[in-house]
């Protein structure tokens, strides 16, 4: 009676996130709003038309006639994922966009149906019925869907990569990592590192396939590189200078920047030691999780090891919110093990997921403006609560490479009795 009410329940909150995916997703998009794709998709078209893609006052006006934009197109996206999404601009913006969304739908039920594998469950298991219950209602991922952005697609592409790795199928992991990379380097290019790391040969053989073909596909390209890189250069300071909206000082987003300079920074008020602290904490995270993995010889979970190189990156590097849903790959290696009890490594990150999952930033913009000036600028509420995300990431980091190292500390106690 029990499990009866636990799937009917479960079913519910399912079938309510589903409907939130189209009506807040698919259903606005034939009123062709303006999301994460419309830019990609104009870049994407200058991209197929040989133009200058990182001239922002010319995709302006590309995006004003071909996609009723109307705002500043600045892009950043690279020309690998330009190529790779050119073929939407065959169809008209509308169309296109809902196209885009649909698919996106599939990457959510592929993301999905690829963690229960990964955690080798079967699809009846309560446990999956759980874990997929989980994920749909995972605000990152809501937020990848009403945005259309490319992460809907990345993320089951860098699991397809490590599932099929783990099934010996290294070419087409590495196909399918390389495809990752391509559209969004800053989440690929860490699953490959993974298997880069262990020489497995043909993962890079496969990876280097769509590398080859997306490079052939530049060597003629109409705009000289000398030209484009300065462009991305400045699109690069555009969004991410001091001051300007993804930066780390004033001016910036309150609540949609999670790196860890949005912290130090309020600590230091120093640009400079604000970049040297992340990037300290990102080296010396790196350098632990390299030891520990170097030291078992790979010999651990391959959900916890790459999920926690991957939350590693998100130290000192801009990631968008919708990002994070790669990190639900941390997930598998808790479901997995049906030792009885969790160690509190385990119970510990089940909470943070938790609480990764609430819709926080949606709450915070909503009270924000109805929040004292007294508040909102007082040094806790910008340290604190405007930033309590990042902190969420802070601790999953911690809370994973610690269950790293108490897989060596398990290890060499066993090597010890035997």
């Amino acid at each position: 009676m029990k499990r009866r009410w636990l799937r009917v329940i479960l079913g519910l909150i399912a079938l309510l996130m589903l409907a939130d995916f189209v009506f807040r997703g698919i259903v606005p998009a034939f009123e062709g709003s303006k999301n994460d794709f419309s830019e990609l998709y104009v870049g994407a078209w200058m991209w197929r038309h040989g133009q200058n893609f990182y001239d922002a006052p010319l995709a302006r006006t590309v995006g004003d006639q071909i996609a009723n934009t109307r705002v500043n197109i600045v892009l950043i996206y690279p020309p690998t994922a330009l190529a790779l999404v050119a073929p939407f601009t065959f169809l008209p913006w509308l169309w296109a966009n809902v196209l885009w969304l649909m698919l996106g739908l599939g990457g959510i039920v592929a993301t999905i149906a690829l963690l229960i594998r990964l955690a080798g469950l079967r699809l009846r298991d309560d446990r999956a019925l759980v874990l997929g219950t989980f994920v749909l209602a995972f605000d990152p991922l809501h937020q990848a869907f009403h945005l259309g952005n490319l992460a809907l697609f990345v993320v089951p592409l860098c699991f397809l990569g490590v599932y099929l790795a783990e099934n010996g199928n290294d070419f087409y992991s590495g196909l399918a990592l390389g495809f990752a990379t391509a559209l969004k380097p800053q989440l690929g290019i860490w699953v490959l590192l993974f298997y880069l790391l262990q020489f497995r040969k043909r993962v890079f053989v496969g990876a280097f396939v769509p590398g080859v073909g997306l490079a052939a596909a530049f060597a003629r390209y109409p705009v000289a590189w000398r030209i484009l890189i300065p462009g991305y250069r400045n699109n690069l300071w555009y969004w991410f200078a001091p001051g300007r909206l993804y930066g780390f000082t004033e001016g910036a987003l309150p609540f949609h920047v999670n790196n860890t300079q949005v912290v130090f920074y309020q600590l230091f008020h120093s640009v400079r030691a604000a970049n040297l602290a992340a990037y300290g904490l990102f080296l010396c995270g790196l350098i632990l999780w390299m030891a520990v993995v170097f030291k078992m010889r790979f010999r651990v979970p391959v959900e916890l090891a790459v999920g926690s190189l991957l939350a590693i990156s998100f130290l000192s590097s801009y990631h968008s919110v919708s990002d994070v849903t790669v990190l639900t790959l941390a997930l598998c290696w808790i479901l997995k093990d049906e030792q009885r009890p969790l160690e509190w490594t385990k119970i510990a990150t089940c909470l943070l997921f938790l609480l990764l999952m609430l819709p926080g930033h949606s709450a915070l913009m909503r009270l924000s403006p109805h929040v004292s000036p007294g508040i909102a600028e007082s040094w806790w509420w910008r340290l604190f609560v405007a930033r309590y995300f990042v902190w969420l990431l802070m601790g999953l980091n911690v809370v994973l490479l610690l269950s790293l190292v108490e897989k060596v500390r398990t290890s060499l106690l066993r090597g010890a009795h035997q």
